[in-house]
């Protein structure tokens, strides 16, 4: 039985399955193992015999471990349509939620330092305290950046869709970082789209990305160590 499982928990675990899923499947696979053994018992057969016609009826734990993946994928709307999900819905989605969130972290910011009280915002005529103003909404719009790539990320990965999915959503997550900007000025609040390219934005989803593509080989890795051992 442990060749069988530990067969299968590799092959999924190389195939992308999120950890927590993994987990499931496995014990699910094992429960159902041991089902068809005890019925294997209850026919006469010996605890040998029972166990190698459960591995039969359940098949090739690399083609079974396929077969859980297309099952896990199209058990979300984001795994059965991957195109419009990663590829379609970042290209109207980033703008909106971007903004969203930069304007909510810049209310939790002026409800946190100001109290909500526009009397206590610096003057124009302070430049220290206009400069804070304005490095306080440049990095509330590197966190709305990153935010966003997670975004796509996790559902990349709960989905259990393929890598490539989750880098085209990044990759347009950049894109866009590379032009959209935030500024805050005397007398001024500015959001929109600039046509000189912003590179240190536009590498958060890159850096992102790569992140979790290493995290995820890193993972592969041990667990393969860990089955030698």
């Amino acid at each position: 039985m442990r060749d069988f499982i530990e067969t299968l928990r590799r092959r999924l675990v190389e195939l992308g399955c999120p950890t927590s899923q993994v987990r499931r499947l496995v014990r699910e696979v094992a429960d159902h193992r041991e089902d068809l053994k005890h019925a294997a018992l209850a026919d006469g057969l010996p605890e040998v015999g029972a166990e190698t016609r459960a591995d039969v009826q359940l098949g090739d734990p690399l083609a079974l471990a396929e077969q859980l993946m297309v099952t896990l994928r199209r058990s979300s709307w984001w795994g059965r349509h991957s195109v419009i999900g990663f590829g379609v819905v970042p290209l109207l989605a980033f703008p909106v939620l971007w903004l969203l969130l930069l304007i909510l972290e810049l209310a939790a910011g002026f409800a946190l330092g100001y109290g909500w009280d526009p009397k206590k915002l610096p003057a124009a005529g302070n430049p220290v305290g206009i400069h804070h103003l304005g490095m306080a909404a440049l990095c509330a719009h590197y966190i709305a950046i990153a935010l966003v790539t997670l975004l796509f990320c996790w559902l990349a990965r709960r989905s259990a869709v393929s890598l490539k999915w989750m880098v085209t959503a990044c990759t347009i997550c950049s894109v866009y970082a590379l032009f959209v900007q935030a500024s805050i000025k005397p007398h001024s609040f500015a959001v929109g789209v600039s046509w000189t390219p912003h590179w240190i934005e536009a590498a958060i989803p890159l850096l992102i990305a790569s992140a979790i593509y290493f995290f995820q080989r890193r993972t592969r890795q041990r667990f393969r160590e860990k089955v030698v051992v």
